[in-house]
């Protein structure tokens, strides 16, 4: 690999991660150069990364000097999710078949080190808090892992491809949907079910066990999009922070020809879409 092909990767995981990260937010302009200062690189890779990133659906045009992040909206999460659901049923298939005992070994290391999270959470914050609360970023890091972990122990790379790519749309999605509240422990219980349906090569368990698991998380997604819609009917303006779904919001000038806002509540500024009204 030339050191030219090198910096083009490195700018475009970069750029990924800062995404991935919620580094960016949804509704920030973001240009070559602004971008290029950031990442101390010069405009060709990060226009490469631009542009990799936009057909992996991250960064959508603004207009013809900018890009913002996507924002998904609840018909697309359906969609995300819907997929996901398929793709990892086949994952979990491929597993029972092929997982090796090193690849056990794995799942059930990411298993022990998620409950060694949660049981930090609660001796952090308690035990009521910690049931009410998102996911710390270590633990949401190791649900990752542990749905890629299945991935690959299906040994299918086309399918680890396509879950890779899912995958950076729901953390996407959860950066958007902030406040989704998740109970840690059911997840937990869900994967450990999981686990051993996998362990024991028992396909047809662990088929229901992925479905099941992923329709609540998709259940929970649809809840948040709906509750903000209604709070917005009852607003009256049709327009919600897409950050904290607060209606304290105040006009704050033009960009590109569509209006700004600035939410009173948590400081976001965003530009009016469609997703941000009932």
């Amino acid at each position: 690999m030339s050191s030219s092909q090198t910096l083009h990767e490195r700018v475009y995981i970069a750029l990924r991660n800062s995404i991935l990260s919620g580094q960016f937010k949804q509704g920030d302009r973001l240009t070559e150069s602004k971008l290029a200062k950031q990442l101390q690189a010069s405009r060709t890779p990060v226009r490469e990364a631009i542009r990799r990133l936009q057909q992996e659906k991250l960064l959508t045009s603004e207009a013809t000097d900018s890009v913002t992040i996507v924002e998904i909206s609840l018909d697309s999460a359906i969609h995300l999710y819907d997929c996901r659901i398929a793709l990892e049923q086949l994952a979990v298939t491929g597993a029972c078949l092929r997982i090796t005992p090193v690849q056990i070994g794995a799942l059930e290391q990411n298993l022990l080190e998620s409950e060694a999270a949660l049981k930090e959470q609660v001796n952090s914050y308690g035990k009521a808090i910690a049931d009410d609360a998102r996911y710390d970023l270590k633990q949401l890091a190791l649900n990752y892992e542990f749905h890629r972990l299945i991935a690959e122990s299906s040994q299918n790379p086309w399918l680890i491809s396509l879950l890779d790519q899912l995958s950076n749309q729901i953390k996407l999605l959860r950066l958007q949907i902030l406040q989704i509240p998740i109970d840690v422990e059911i997840i937990q219980a869900e994967h450990w079910n999981l686990f051993n349906a996998i362990k024991n090569r028992d396909s047809e368990t662990a088929n229901q066990a992925i479905k099941e698991h992923l329709e609540f998380s998709k259940d929970r997604v649809i809840k948040v999009f709906k509750n903000a819609n209604r709070l917005a009917t009852r607003n009256g303006s049709g327009i919600a922070c897409p950050s904290c779904y607060s209606h304290r919001i105040k006009k704050n000038g033009r960009r590109q020809n569509r209006q700004n806002y600035l939410c009173k509540d948590c400081g976001r500024q965003f530009i009016e879409t469609m997703a941000c009204r009932a």
